[in-house]
């Protein structure tokens, strides 16, 4: 009688010692469901800030390109046309319109053409061509107004004032075709010649 009591008493015990470790063996459903939102939540969460990032990168880089070569071209269209002269013979009949080409005699006496080729903003003399924006940024947009519209150096003097020329020139990035990735920059300026039509 006592035997069987004590094998009773080992059988309830290993019976409780199974169910308490098939309750201790892994998670239930609900626990792994609240698991794996909480892991996309926090995946989903960093995934987002770096997307920002890249985007935020992709627009800086954007905006730096289309600024650095605004001012680049700006300040060679300035030193050109202040130390040069405008070159009214190589227009049609000496008179200048709204045009996109420039045409400017330097201090060697070389003529330097100034035009839009497709995208790019190209500089020619002596025969050989050169791009002045970077190829990470387009250019859409090229206007050179120029007054007085006839040459002032003329001994007739029919248009008797300092030349200058406005360049409206607008510029595009390249770096991809998405709105958050490209920068655009239009921008108007003025530069006078330091050649000065004599008054007498």
């Amino acid at each position: 009688m006592k035997h069987e009591t004590h094998n009773t008493k080992q059988k309830k015990k290993l019976l409780h010692d199974s169910c308490f470790m098939i309750h201790e063996q892994g998670f239930t459903l609900v626990e792994a469901v609240v698991a794996t939102a909480v892991f996309a939540f926090v995946i989903v969460s960093v995934l987002g800030v770096y997307m920002s990032t890249i985007q935020l990168d992709r627009k800086s880089r954007a905006q730096r390109a289309v600024s650095q070569n605004a001012r680049f071209i700006l300040e060679f269209l300035a030193k050109e046309v202040r130390n040069g002269t405008i070159n009214y013979a190589s227009y049609a009949g000496g008179v200048v319109s709204g045009t996109s080409t420039l045409y400017l005699q330097n201090q060697s006496n070389i003529i330097e053409q100034l035009s839009l080729n497709g995208t790019n903003l190209v500089l020619t003399k002596n025969g050989s061509s050169t791009n002045l924006n970077s190829g990470s940024v387009k250019v859409t947009n090229l206007k050179f107004y120029i007054q007085p519209v006839g040459n002032p150096y003329t001994v007739a003097k029919t248009y008797n004032e300092q030349p200058h020329v406005t360049v409206i020139l607008g510029l595009t990035s390249n770096y991809g075709a998405g709105a958050l990735n490209t920068a655009a920059l239009q921008l108007q300026d003025t530069f006078s010649t330091r050649s000065y039509p004599t008054r007498q």
